[in-house]
């Protein structure tokens, strides 16, 4: 099978060939080049040999689009951190409402970087740009305790600024799938952690949400749905219907087997343990790990929808080897 023939079979329930694997993981001193972090991206996937390709921008490149200052990446994970924000100043939540163009800024910026990926990989192996939800995007742009406070003190400005972000995100990903994407990672990072109650996220955020993604309707994707934090709101995969899910798997409930019967269709992308075995090894534990999953995996009442990948971004420090042990247990194990 293809790369592309083996996702799909995973995300129809079929049989493929082998597990589809795929992970990631940030490059925080280029990721700010578009040029450099495409280079970065594709020796990276010439080294793994993945079967999908996740665009790994700047956690906060959303956010910079709006004025933020953003740095400082946190030592584990590479993901950069807030600095300073408009919202701070004499613009205050105003900051947040005015239409972002696709094509400038930061997000002209991974355009540029999709573009020479896609052309790089042809279309040997799906590749897809990652795009935080609209209540992400606030969060980070205006701090998340802040924009939290906002969501519960004022529903209405808050809906009011998040339908304008929502706007901004549904015409980049419309210009990501023009670009060549085969379709986007859609993280949420409020609807785990007991941030935001059931009741308040489905009314206040997902509404929202479904106006980014609306590009995606009517044409086949490969997109994955990503459920940040423990204690995941894990029926948003119902909402989303995405052909794929993930969330902290190893980390939280619900399990693997749990959570495809709960999706009812698509695929699960998880089951590596990056902040455990995966980072700390040694190879021989890692290929265990992994054999073991996938048998658990394939025990599941669901069948075998499942693409092998980590809950989250790996973390910096994980060693090629250890991802090079994780890769070969794949395809040890067919």
């Amino acid at each position: 099978m293809t790369k592309r023939e083996r996702l799909l079979a995973a995300v129809e329930g079929r049989r493929p060939d082998r597990t589809p694997v795929s992970f990631w993981r940030h490059f925080p001193r280029i990721d700010h080049d578009p040029e450099l972090l495409a280079e970065a991206m594709i020796e990276f996937q010439e080294q793994f040999d993945l079967d999908l390709v996740k665009l790994m921008p700047s956690g906060m490149y959303g956010a910079e689009d709006y004025g933020c200052e953003v740095g400082d990446p946190d030592p584990t994970t590479g993901a950069k951190r807030l600095l300073a924000s408009p919202v701070d100043g004499q613009q205050g939540w105003a900051a947040l409402e005015r239409p972002l163009p696709p094509e400038q800024g930061a997000r002209g910026r991974e355009l540029v970087c999709l573009r020479l990926v896609r052309r790089a990989l042809n279309h040997e192996v799906a590749v897809l740009q990652t795009i935080f939800s609209p209540s992400t995007t606030a969060a980070k742009a205006a701090g998340r305790d802040r924009w939290i406070a906002l969501l519960r003190s004022d529903p209405n400005s808050a809906h009011r600024i998040l339908s304008q972000v929502a706007r901004s995100e549904r015409a980049f990903v419309a210009a990501c799938l023009d670009a060549g994407a085969d379709g986007v990672f859609f993280a949420t990072q409020l609807a785990g952690d007991g941030l935001l109650a059931w009741d308040e996220y489905s009314t206040l955020c997902l509404p929202h949400d479904l106006v980014a993604l609306e590009p995606l309707r009517g044409r086949p994707h490969l997109s994955i749905a990503h459920i940040h934090g423990e204690r995941p709101l894990f029926d948003l995969a119902r909402f989303y219907t995405l052909p794929m899910v993930s969330w902290h798997d190893r980390r939280t409930s619900p399990d693997l087997c749990e959570g495809l019967a709960r999706t009812g269709s698509g695929a699960a992308a998880g089951g590596l343990d990056e902040r455990g075995v995966l980072s700390d090894g040694p190879a021989e534990r890692i290929g265990e790990d992994v054999r073991d999953t996938l048998d658990r995996v394939r025990g599941c009442s669901s069948g075998p929808r499942h693409m092998l990948a980590p809950g989250c971004v790996l973390p910096l420090q994980v060693p090629d080897a250890h991802l090079l042990a994780a890769r070969s247990a794949v395809e040890e194990s067919g």
